[in-house]
C-alpha cells in the first residue's frame, strides 16, 4: 500500500523554502518593484535592496560585496568561473587541473575548455575519492593557470581539503575555484586570507527559490564575460538581476551561518541514528571510509540488487531519494563518481544518497529505514 505521505531525504537536490525566506519573499510581494538599473526613485529603491543583499552575504564570507556577483545558480558560477578564467588567462598557459568526482557543471566546463586548446588532468583521487594534496602539487606544471575542486562532494558527502589545496595553489600562483554548493551550512567559510579566488554557491539547496546563486571572486581576478548585454554584475554577467532571488538567498545564507553550530549538531545525532539503523540492512554497505564528511549527506549500496527495481519500489512508497546528482536524473549511466571510486555497474546503480535537511528528523528517519528493510528484504527474497 502507497504511503500517504513523502518521506523526504533528497534535500541535496533541493530543500524547501525557508520559513525566513518565505516572510522575505511576502514583504517583497506586497512592494512595488522596478528594474534595479533604472534612475527613477523606484528603480533606486530596488537597487538598495540588491545592495542589502550583496552585503549581506559579503559579511558573511569575509569579503567586499564588489567581490560577489549574482547569477542564475551554481552552474552558471562555475560555468563562468572556470571557462571565463581559462579564456582570461589563455595566454599565460593552457593547462587546469580539476578532479574526475566534481559536479557535472564543473567537468562539462572543462571538456568544453579541452575542445578550446586547453589541457585538462582529471586527478582520481584516493579510494575515496579524496584529493591528495601532494598529487596535485606533482601535477603542477610552468603551464598551469587553474585549479578547481569542490569543498563536499554533492553524492557522497566527503571534505576535501580545500584550504591545503587552496594554499598550494596560491603559493604557486595558480588560480583557485571552488564549487561550495554542498559545503555552505555546514562548514565556516572566510575568503579573505583563504587561497580562494572564486567560489559558487546555489540557492535552492539553502532553502531559497532556484534560480539565483552567487559567485564569489576575489577582486582583481581577471575573468571573461560569457554573457553579453548591459554592465549589471561589475561587467562579467549581463542581464536585469533577479533581485528578490538575491534578497532571499541574502537571507537564506544569514540562517544558516546563524544556526550552523545547532544545525551541524542535528545532522551529526541524525546521521549516527541512521547510520546505525542501516547497518542492519542486508547486504549494505556504507561508502564512508574514515573520511572527513559532512553529517546530512549518506551513501550507501546493496550488493546484487536489482538497482531499478530498489528506486522504482521507493518510488511507490513516496520516498525521495537519490543515486546521483540531480542534473544526471534520467541517464541510465551509473553514478560518475562512484564509478570512479571503483564500483561495478551493478553496485554503482543499486546506491542511495540520503540527503538531510533543516526538516529531517528522528521519526523520518525510522519510517525510512524501515520501509528500505521490507523494500531491500522483499527484493533479495524474489530475486532468488
Amino acid at each position: 500500500m502507497r504511503r500517504s505521505s513523502t518521506i523526504y531525504l533528497d534535500h541535496a537536490s533541493g530543500t524547501n523554502l525557508l520559513p525566513e525566506v518565505k516572510r522575505r519573499i511576502s514583504e517583497w510581494l506586497d512592494s512595488d518593484v522596478a528594474n534595479p538599473s533604472s534612475i527613477h526613485q523606484e528603480g533606486r529603491r530596488s537597487a538598495a535592496d540588491l545592495d542589502e543583499a550583496r552585503t549581506s552575504i559579503a559579511e558573511v564570507l569575509g569579503c567586499k560585496p564588489s567581490e560577489i556577483l549574482f547569477t542564475s545558480g551554481a552552474t552558471e558560477a562555475n560555468n563562468l568561473a572556470i571557462m571565463g578564467t581559462a579564456e582570461a588567462l589563455r595566454d599565460k598557459g593552457l593547462h587546469i587541473i580539476t578532479c574526475v568526482t566534481e559536479h557535472p557543471s564543473v567537468l562539462e566546463s572543462h571538456k568544453t575548455l579541452e575542445k578550446n586548446g586547453f589541457q585538462v588532468t582529471y586527478l582520481k583521487g584516493d579510494k575515496n575519492g579524496d584529493v591528495d594534496p601532494e598529487e596535485f602539487r606533482a601535477s603542477i606544471t610552468d603551464d598551469t593557470i587553474l585549479a578547481s575542486f569542490m569543498w563536499v562532494n554533492n553524492e557522497t558527502g566527503l571534505m576535501h581539503p580545500i584550504e591545503e589545496l587552496a594554499a598550494i595553489a596560491r603559493d604557486r600562483g595558480i588560480r583557485f575555484h571552488c564549487d561550495a554548493v554542498q559545503a555552505f551550512g555546514h562548514i565556516p567559510m572566510q575568503m579573505q586570507n583563504s587561497g580562494i579566488d572564486s567560489l559558487a554557491l546555489s540557492g535552492h539547496k539553502l532553502g531559497a527559490p532556484a534560480g539565483i546563486g552567487v559567485l564569489y571572486l576575489r577582486k582583481g581576478r581577471a575573468i571573461s564575460r560569457k554573457s553579453f548585454g548591459g554592465s549589471q554584475e561589475q561587467n562579467v554577467r549581463a542581464g536585469t538581476q533577479n533581485h528578490i532571488g538575491a534578497a532571499a538567498l541574502a537571507t537564506a545564507i544569514q540562517y544558516h551561518t546563524t544556526h550552523l553550530d545547532v544545525n551541524t549538531k542535528k545532522y551529526v545525532e541524525l546521521s549516527d541514528h541512521i547510520q546505525n539503523q542501516l547497518k542492519t540492512l542486508p547486504g549494505i554497505q556504507i561508502n564512508r571510509q574514515g573520511k572527513q564528511y559532512t553529517p546530512n549527506i549518506l551513501s550507501c549500496s546493496f550488493r546484487h540488487l536489482d538497482g531499478e527495481a530498489l528506486f522504482i519500489r521507493l518510488d511507490m512508497q513516496n520516498i525521495a531519494v537519490s543515486n546521483g546528482a540531480a542534473c544526471s536524473t534520467g541517464s541510465q549511466a551509473p553514478s560518475h563518481v562512484l564509478t570512479a571510486l571503483g564500483f561495478d555497474e551493478n553496485l554503482a546503480q543499486a546506491s542511495l544518497r540520503i540527503s538531510m535537511g533543516i526538516e529531517s528528523s528522528r521519526h523520518e528517519i525510522d519510517d525510512f529505514c524501515g520501509e528500505l528493510k521490507q523494500i531491500v528484504t522483499s527484493i533479495y527474497r524474489d530475486s532468488k
